[in-house]
């Protein structure tokens, strides 16, 4: 038992840290449960030790707060803001704007995002990345050229301290000015975010007294990344934010920036960010999974490995020639393996999606000849793509390299051989193009290894739930996360929330002309009984079109639009803000689209642009011969019901909750949310019931369609006819 003197000390503390980030807390009060949240985010910040604090709070909750919890108690520690999109920014640029403007903290926060959203001559690259890397290459030599023309000017020594700066130089102004976009020497902008000069006799480069100002500015004013262009007026926008990187108490980041092994070793090393005196704090953590086995999967396709044997054809190197022989007949095996498997699918004499890796091994490495040594290949051929890669940028070439691609494939194929949790997948395109993919089966090593390194790290999300499956999904262990699970804040009394007690998309009752009759009731219950604009999410496009007709005609019975997910992206934006408009007009709207898609998920529907929503169906991937090899993966190493679940029943569960939480986005907006499948509410079976949030057990009315128009146009928006 602890001793007064050590109860009192902690208490002290305790109230210590509460005081601390009640210091910084930026609103006039809490929210119920927030103070909670705070408390725990604090006391994870001060101790550290690696800990890990997972949050499950819905919409509401005031997560996006815990931000004054960590900088109240960061200590020397940076905070690492982890976001999946560019548009989540904003959020966090608000918040510090509001402790700035409501508390005596001026907290400096500066962000990276893609160069394609930050490049001033994005537009003139077809690859930004690769554009960039090339035109930084010549603007350093250009630096260098202009370093020594000065000392020669100037009679100095390349020992004496001499320094260039392109801004004081009126030469340069003329020279940019008469760079054609598209056939540039250097790029402009990032030449003024550098200057050049020498120190003991070495040539070096710094960050311009320009850049070094304009990131003084971007850490006093905040600056929105539209607003990064006008600011950065002669300078690179990426390079003064990384400036500013270093400078700041937070840096918000992306999913790729932190969770590629690679990308973040380099980034964090250039912003000059060690692990050990990081917070990381993820956003949006229930897409954290699916985002680090995306990034850490790899295609190749027959289009790359062409280029890359067209790279090797016009290699010369004298020192090389016996790899670029060996590099060809790696490569030609490939690709004879990718065309004798198109001419199989063609021909319809394989139907399976997946490759075996040994034998893939087998075909690509032994077909040449040669001794066998795979490991060793795939360094040499990663050997020759950085000889190519400087061979380019000599010859002024995109340093865009294909041999690399492949190189980069190959070794992930080359893991996929002794370990399971790399899954080889093909497929075809509808324009016949065949595609081999290394498939990330589990990311708990990636988020683990990552949070065993930082000083601390929280996950925050509305639909963490169940927080213990996504704590073993994402650690490989329960016991090793601290869960905090936040009750839904928003009156109960604003939403009206069913389950269809009938009515499943299971296979076996899909055709059933009276399970259809039952979805169709839930559906025009949704649409007649809700007088704003509504959602019906489908579990895939074919069903989508399975229940088309019928949407129509209950959306022109009703006097709403019918508007719906494009398969194209680009199209998308346009859709919602029609969609978004219909709801303030005298035509409402009806949205069909896809549970998981591009209208699903990362949208705000605020206000009166959405009122209702329905899940049709239970959102399973389908069960293919890669999902089946998905969910063994998870079995083999979980055990069969947790393996199952965390493979195939979670990412169900996460779509639809996503989906449905699309229609409460504050405390006083009202909406009807219909899960429309039995499986959603009974415990039988998948066990799916039991698993979802518990505000959403305790108020759904598991109903069968008939009961659900009553129940839908009895609701007016806060209480039951």
């Amino acid at each position: 038992m602890a001793s007064i003197e050590q109860m009192t000390s902690n208490d002290s503390k305790q109230l210590q840290m509460t005081q601390n980030y009640r210091d910084w807390f930026p609103y006039p009060s809490f929210r119920p449960h927030q103070d909670t949240m705070l408390d725990r985010v604090q006391e994870v910040a001060c101790v550290g030790e690696h800990r890990v604090l997972m949050i499950d709070a819905p919409t509401g909750s005031g997560k996006t707060s815990v931000i004054a919890s960590l900088l109240a108690n960061r200590g020397r520690n940076k905070i690492v803001v982890v976001l999946r999109t560019v548009s989540q920014i904003g959020v966090y640029l608000d918040e510090i704007r509001k402790i700035r403007e409501e508390t005596d903290h001026t907290p400096k926060v500066a962000y990276l995002v893609g160069k394609h959203k930050m490049c001033k001559l994005s537009g003139e690259f077809e690859n930004v990345y690769a554009g960039c890397d090339l035109m930084k290459l010549f603007t350093m030599d250009f630096l260098e050229a202009k370093l020594d023309e000065k000392i020669r000017r100037d009679n100095r020594t390349a020992q004496e301290y001499t320094v260039y700066d392109p801004m004081n130089d009126p030469e340069i102004k003329s020279t940019v000015m008469g760079e054609t976009p598209g056939y540039r020497t250097f790029c402009p902008y990032y030449l003024f975010s550098r200057e050049a000069y020498t120190f003991e006799g070495s040539k070096n480069v710094r960050p311009s007294k320009q850049a070094l100002k304009d990131s003084e500015a971007i850490i006093r004013e905040i600056l929105y990344p539209e607003e990064l262009h006008e600011r950065c007026g002669q300078t690179c926008p990426y390079e003064v934010m990384a400036i500013s990187a270093k400078n700041a108490d937070i840096v918000i980041l992306n999913y790729n920036h932190v969770f590629d092994d690679q990308r973040r070793d380099l980034l964090f090393d250039w912003l000059e960010i060690d692990p050990e005196n990081t917070i990381l704090l993820v956003d949006e953590a229930h897409n954290l999974g699916d985002t680090v086995r995306s990034i850490n999967s790899d295609t190749v396709t027959m289009h790359t490995v062409d280029k890359a044997i067209s790279e090797i054809n016009q290699f010369s190197g004298e020192k090389e020639k016996l790899v670029a022989r060996s590099a060809k007949n790696v490569l030609s095996q490939i690709k004879k393996y990718m065309e004798k498997t198109l001419n199989n699918w063609q021909n319809k004499k394989q139907g399976e999606n997946w490759f075996d890796p040994r034998m893939f091994a087998d075909f690509v490495f032994a077909g040449g000849g040669l001794a066998r040594d795979d490991a060793q290949t795939v360094a040499d051929l990663l050997k020759l793509a950085q000889h190519i890669r400087n061979r380019k940028q000599k010859s002024s070439e995109s340093a865009d390299v294909f041999l690399e691609r492949v190189a980069e494939f190959l070794f992930m194929a080359h893991l996929a051989k002794g370990d399971s949790s790399y899954l080889p997948v093909k497929s075809m395109s509808e324009d016949r193009w065949l595609t081999l993919e290394i498939r990330s089966l589990d990311p708990s090593p990636i988020i683990s290894g990552i949070a065993d390194t930082v000083h601390a790290t929280v996950l925050i999300s509305g639909t963490l739930s169940p927080p213990d499956a996504y704590e073993l999904y994402y650690f490989g262990e329960n016991g090793r996360v601290e869960i905090l699970t936040i009750p839904n804040q928003f009156p109960a009394e604003n939403r009206l929330i069913l389950g269809a007690k009938n009515a499943t998309t299971q296979s076996a009752y899909r055709n059933d002309a009276a399970n259809r009759r039952e979805i169709e009731f839930h559906i025009s219950a949704l649409i007649h009984g809700v007088l704003g604009n509504v959602a019906i999410y489908f579990t895939s496009y074919f069903m989508m079109d399975q229940y088309l007709e019928y949407c129509e005609r209950m959306a022109y019975e009703s006097g709403k639009i019918l508007y719906i997910e494009p398969k194209e992206s680009k199209y998308v934006p346009d859709i919602l803000k029609r969609f978004f408009e219909s709801g303030s007009s005298m035509e409402k709207g009806v949205l069909l689209a896809v549970c998981g898609g591009k209208m699903s998920e990362g949208i705000d529907y605020y206000g009166e642009a959405l009122k209702g929503a329905i899940v049709v169906g239970f959102p399973l991937a389908a069960f293919s011969e890669v999902q089946k090899l998905v969910n063994s993966y998870y079995q083999r190493k979980y055990g069969k019901e947790k393996g199952l679940f965390i493979a195939y029943t979670l990412p169900a569960i996460n779509k639809a909750l996503q989906a449905i939480g699309r229609v409460h986005r504050s405390a006083g907006e009202t909406g009807v949310l219909v899960l429309c499948d039995s499986r959603f509410s009974h415990d039988k079976g998948l066990g799916v019931r039991q698993r979802l949030p518990q505000w959403i057990r305790d108020e759904m009315i598991v109903c069968d369609g008939a009961w659900s128009r009553e129940l839908v146009e009895g609701w007016k928006g806060g209480v039951l006819g």
